[in-house]
């Protein structure tokens, strides 16, 4: 193990300069896809949701979702549905959580606390996000509506 800043952190971060090395690599494909975690996945979110407006934000995470799939050789990895439905939980989750804290502290959090849960599940039958449709384009839930 090298000191703290050479290793890539994908989660418990201590600064806002890990959380823009995490970004970098994702944005380079220089991470590897096993290492991009859900906990990765939500934190560059955070920080693109902490960067542009949430529409931009959205626009630029499936962009290079799909840019990294790409480079990795990894077909059929962007979903749709999955996307803008976290997209919109983090915006709803960030504009209501503590805007005060530093950005690594906020991701730190909400990590924490949604990383683990399955809001898809309480939205959406396995059938419907599993379906290509989803996956291609936008499905609203076909059960609890999205309240955000």
């Amino acid at each position: 193990m090298g000191r703290g800043h050479d290793a890539l952190k994908t989660q418990d971060f201590a600064t806002d300069g890990e959380v823009a090395a995490l970004v970098s690599a994702f944005e380079n494909a220089t991470i590897p896809a096993s290492e991009f975690t859900h906990a990765a996945h939500i934190a560059v979110a955070l920080s693109y949701l902490d960067s542009f407006p949430p529409e931009q934000a959205l626009e630029r995470m499936r962009e290079k979702i799909r840019a990294f799939a790409a480079h990795h050789g990894v077909g059929n990895l962007y979903h749709e549905t999955l996307t803008t439905f976290w997209m919109r939980l983090l915006e709803h989750i960030a504009s209501t959580s503590d805007v005060d804290l530093p950005l690594w502290r906020r991701i730190n959090l909400i990590v924490e606390h949604w990383a683990k849960r399955r809001p898809v599940e309480a939205h959406y039958s396995r059938e419907l996000i599993r379906s290509q449709a989803a996956r291609d384009k936008w499905v609203p839930p076909d059960r609890l509506p999205i309240p955000f």
